[in-house]
């Protein structure tokens, strides 16, 4: 369920990118070592521990000893992101002839350009089964 207190929620393609091997890595609620998430991206050490800092400190991970874990916030805002991945992709694939991996990709990328208010917006209208869109591009 998407929450209007998800402010702060932006983020870069990078740092998104360490939000969803975390995710990835944790199999749930399980706490997964920042060695675990640098080896999944094939990154230094340093660049994960900077970049999971990040996260940290927008609320998007809790971090202990040298172990992090989403929280709460991270998964719900994770979720809006990959809600507006997954459609934006599948749509990038299906209909404009794009590679699935090149739609993921330029899909991650696209929003994050996104501001807060757009991506809950966007994530809410993909999850309501697009009520009220309407084909034609007039206004």
């Amino acid at each position: 369920q998407i929450t209007d207190s998800q402010q702060g929620g932006r983020m870069s393609p990078s740092e998104l990118r360490y939000l969803i091997a975390s995710n990835e890595l944790a199999e749930g609620d399980r706490a997964v070592r920042q060695k675990d998430v640098a080896d999944r991206l094939r990154v230094s050490k340093v660049s994960a521990y900077n970049a999971i800092e990040r996260l940290k400190e927008k609320g998007l991970l809790e971090k202990n000893e040298r172990c992090v874990v989403l929280t709460e916030v991270g998964k719900n805002v994770l979720g809006e992101y990959m809600t507006i991945i997954g459609f934006i992709s599948v749509h990038l694939s299906k209909h404009c002839g794009t590679s699935e991996k090149r739609a993921y990709e330029d899909a991650l990328n696209a929003v994050c350009g996104f501001s807060d208010e757009t991506r809950i917006g966007v994530a809410r209208f993909i999850e309501s089964g697009m009520n009220g869109i309407h084909h034609g591009f007039g206004v």
